[in-house]
């Protein structure tokens, strides 16, 4: 099975490649501010200078290489590949975890494979799995415990999401935003009380309506949502989803659109308003060298806006300055250490205050985060 997937992302790549290289752009570029990534810079190369020779990786997902999840690992792959000339990488796609992820995870690594890359949650298989292969170094998103030779990552994407708030706050005219999102999972529910803080910063007047699938890919639900939203009065519709259903409701129903983690401005680009960026590459470079090296330690990895993680994509030409400016200002502040999105007060939408008046979560503590739902949001927290 994983010999044939080889093939296909070989295959899939080189296409990658082509329709990069014919992309047109229609939405106006703006750089996000620099900011220091724990990287190393691409060494110069020749025929016989192949740093990643004899090293291989490979990325497991539970469903494929679309949308902004996907195609933000497999970015970061081949960001791996340009800065370790070398390196041998595969994709392994359409793995759910249990059994067919913990068959898929043993094959890699009595494959050979060096590093294997779980992009989704994983953690019991890491840990039935693991001990068993010593020789290969598992990192799996979204996990709460590390082995000898695994180590669990994730990145603070409601810092990004913060910044995407105050935008999508700003812009709104009919003060109702329409939020479609996957599993109430607390790490999903973390970036909606990151970006409904945003929103909240700029316009305390906006809500938040909040639709969970139960799903990463369910384009009929995606699409009722949007359609639901537009009911509502909803006139900026939001997904961290993987299909295009909301960026398609989004242009049938001329309302502003925020992707999730990776640019897509080309899915809807009359109505793209931003996204931040995942940034993975400079983590799983990092672990790369660290493994070539012989120094690879498992430690938990959660890597905000100041560690150069998270970018930022392509704005609509349409954006006022002012607020791109302000939004701007915020994130760098938030880079410098000079502001915390967490900051208490902060009240629920049932009238707690799950972060008091001087408090804040740590960022050491916000895996744990979060069980509520700020006070701007409109929408329950159900068992998945």
């Amino acid at each position: 099975m994983i010999h044939r997937v080889i093939k296909a992302v070989v295959v899939a790549v080189v296409l990658m490649l082509v329709a990069a290289a014919c992309g047109d752009d229609e939405v106006e570029t703006t750089q996000a501010p620099t900011t220091q990534a724990p990287t190393t810079q691409a060494p110069a190369t020749t025929a016989a200078s192949m740093p990643g020779e004899g090293l291989r990786m490979a990325w497991i997902y539970d469903g494929g290489i679309v949308g902004g999840w996907g195609q933000g690992h497999d970015r970061a792959r081949q960001y791996v590949e340009e800065h370790l000339p070398g390196i041998e990488t595969v994709n392994v796609e359409q793995i759910l975890p249990g059994q067919p992820g913990q068959a898929a995870m043993a094959e890699l690594a009595e494959d050979g494979y060096d590093i294997v890359v779980l992009t989704s949650f994983f953690q019991p298989d890491i840990l039935e799995v693991a001990p068993q292969y010593p020789d290969t170094v598992f990192l799996h998103w979204g996990g709460y415990e590390n082995t000898e030779n695994s180590a669990a990552f994730d990145i603070a994407s409601e810092e990004g999401r913060y910044v995407d708030g105050m935008i999508a706050g700003a812009i709104t005219e009919t003060n109702v935003i329409g939020a479609v999102l996957g599993f109430p999972l607390e790490g999903v529910v973390k970036h909606l009380n990151g970006f409904a803080l945003g929103v909240q910063e700029v316009n305390p007047d906006a809500k938040i309506i909040a639709i969970f699938t139960n799903s990463w890919f369910d384009p009929p639900k995606e699409q009722q949502a949007g359609e639901a939203f537009v009911a509502a009065g909803a006139d900026v519709l939001v997904s961290n989803l993987n299909s295009p259903a909301m960026a398609q409701v989004a242009t049938a129903e001329d309302k502003w659109y925020l992707g999730y983690g990776e640019d897509e401005s080309g899915l809807a680009p009359d109505h793209w308003v931003t996204s931040f960026t995942y940034e993975w590459g400079p983590y799983y470079l990092s672990v790369a060298q660290s493994v070539l090296d012989g120094t690879f330690q498992p430690h938990f990895f959660y890597g905000g806006l100041a560690d150069g993680v998270m970018g930022l994509s392509k704005f609509h030409s349409d954006i006022p300055q002012d607020v791109l400016d302000r939004a701007l200002e915020r994130r760098q502040q938030i880079i410098d250490g000079e502001f915390d999105i967490f900051a208490g007060p902060v009240v629920d939408n049932e009238g707690n205050t799950p972060i008091a008046e001087g408090e804040t979560i740590p960022m050491n503590e916000r895996v744990l985060c979060c069980t509520w739902l700020n006070q701007n949001i409109e929408g329950e927290i159900a068992e998945s």
